[in-house]
């Protein structure tokens, strides 16, 4: 088994000011391993994540080339193109399902990055190189930086809630996925406005790409009825 890697890249531009500089965090939707080329310098070493820090604001020229687990090489390039990164900001990026650069999260810099990239840190201020043990668990704070907020959530079983065809309802939620993020507990609370186990394995199947604890999928299981139900539905998920 391949142990996730972190990218640990320091960049620094002695003309920029400490406040001026940014921070960029890039991530994948589904937490599979990429190379980065970051203003035509690659780095090596695959990882689940990639971190740039004392970025100077502007653009810069990202690619993202995805790490092909079969051949333990080089896959596909999944994102290639300039980046604008702003004065001033922590920046938590991901490369969505579409191949296309998504900021979810962006706060004043190095604001409250201790719960981010500094757990394993003797000092919270050192800006050297950060070595993370293999029980590091970054990934799982960022769902609720990715996932639809609550008051859209809400507007969206609220809409199903006043619908009575569950064909328009699937419609409804497989529309709604094509721009967002999803919880397992989330999923789990949409598929308990369906009947039909066929429906419910049916937005099961089309969520699971848009879900950001992937790990916590099993609770999506207990929305069923069958049994059977839930191995066609982990038997799909075990051939993505």
């Amino acid at each position: 088994m391949r142990f996730a890697v972190k990218l640990i890249i320091i960049i620094l531009f002695p003309v920029i000011t400490f406040s001026q500089s940014s921070y960029l965090n890039i991530s994948l939707f589904d937490d599979t391993e990429f190379y980065v080329v970051f203003d035509n310098t690659s780095y090596s070493d695959p990882g689940n994540y990639a971190e740039f820090d004392q970025v100077s604001p502007g653009e810069h020229l990202l690619k993202i080339i995805k790490y092909d687990a079969s051949m333990s090489a080089k896959g596909n390039t999944i994102f290639e193109g300039n980046v604008k990164i702003p004065s001033g900001y922590d920046i938590y990026a991901v490369i969505d399902e579409y191949n296309s650069f998504y900021i979810y999260k962006k706060v004043k810099y190095y604001n409250n990055r201790c719960d981010w990239s500094c757990q394993n840190r003797k000092s919270c201020g050192d800006k050297g190189e950060i070595k993370h043990n293999e029980s590091y668990t970054e990934k799982a704070d960022d769902c609720k930086y990715k996932v639809m907020k609550d008051d859209d959530f809400k507007s969206l079983k609220s809409d199903i809630n006043n619908r009575n065809f569950e064909s328009s309802n699937t419609t409804i939620i497989k529309s709604a996925a094509e721009k967002n993020f999803f919880s397992s507990d989330q999923v789990r609370e949409l598929l308990n406005f369906f009947t039909f186990e066929d429906s419910k394995l049916d937005i099961a199947k089309s969520l699971y790409s848009r879900v950001c604890d992937k790990k916590n999928f099993f609770k999506v299981y207990s929305a069923f009825n069958f049994d059977s139900s839930v191995e066609e539905l982990k038997n799909y998920i075990s051939g993505k």
